[in-house]
């Protein structure tokens, strides 16, 4: 039988505390995907030479021998690798989770002594500063999810035609050129493609089309700020006609 981890207590009652633990745990995952990325982009921008040369290497052949069932099954090989590291006593993850360089956030802000108990004015005013920085970036990230969120709705919803467009003539050109084309290949001629950018350009800056795509999508609230522009100046301009064709009047 499934163990179940779930609470069989009372449901937690809402607490600033535990809201900025829950925002640091966050945070930490955060950072550790932002590491992996800038490893992969270190790795794309020939950072090192032999390593990038390896790695293009390796991505070829793995994008055109690697099948579909393979995936699952590494898996399960790197977990019950890590289990056999474990019953023979090697430590070799457990060193590197310990290391205090890459612990996450919330555990190196605990050592530090970010939540010791102080008393007196000046620490309530940085408790109220944290507590109004965390609620500030739960609103940016819940507007900036809902912002994309509904942009992708607002293109099957017409909202911006040209757009909307041009993402249906893609749709049906991919779909007839994947029809021919084998997805290997597509995937292969793509990563080449950045490690070849990168390599004759090592400053350049990579675009994100899809980025630049929904930039030009507005999202609900930019629609009701648009309209609301909108309104008061055909107000304006209505108000100004009125008040020349009065003073022209006899």
């Amino acid at each position: 039988a499934v163990v179940s981890t779930q609470s069989t207590g009372e449901p937690d009652k809402f607490e600033i505390g535990l809201l900025q633990r829950d925002v640091k745990r966050i945070t930490a995952q955060v950072e550790i995907a932002q590491d992996v990325m800038e490893g992969v982009d270190n790795i794309i921008r020939w950072r090192s030479k032999p390593l990038s040369l390896f790695s293009m290497i390796f991505f070829v052949f793995a994008v055109y021998y690697v099948e579909l069932w393979m995936i699952p099954l590494s898996l399960g090989i790197t977990l019950l690798w890590s289990h056999i590291f474990r019953r023979l006593g090697l430590k070799r993850f457990e060193n590197w989770i310990i290391n205090p360089a890459s612990r996450p956030y919330y555990e190196r802000l605990k050592d530090s002594g970010g939540d010791g108990e102080s008393a007196g004015f000046s620490a309530k005013l940085d408790k109220m500063k944290a507590v109004f920085t965390t609620a500030e970036g739960i609103q940016k990230g819940l507007d900036a999810g809902a912002s994309i969120m509904e942009k992708f709705s607002h293109i099957g919803q017409w909202k911006c035609e040209f757009i909307s467009l041009m993402c249906t003539v893609i749709m049906f050109v991919a779909g007839i050129a994947l029809y021919f084309i084998s997805i290997r290949l597509v995937i292969i001629v793509w990563g080449l493609n950045k490690f070849r950018k990168f390599y004759l350009r090592p400053n350049l800056v990579d675009n994100n089309e899809l980025a630049d795509l929904l930039s030009r999508i507005p999202s609900f609230p930019e629609i009701e700020k648009y309209r609301q522009i909108r309104t008061r100046g055909v107000k304006g301009v209505g108000s100004v006609a009125v008040a020349g064709a009065a003073k022209t009047a006899p």
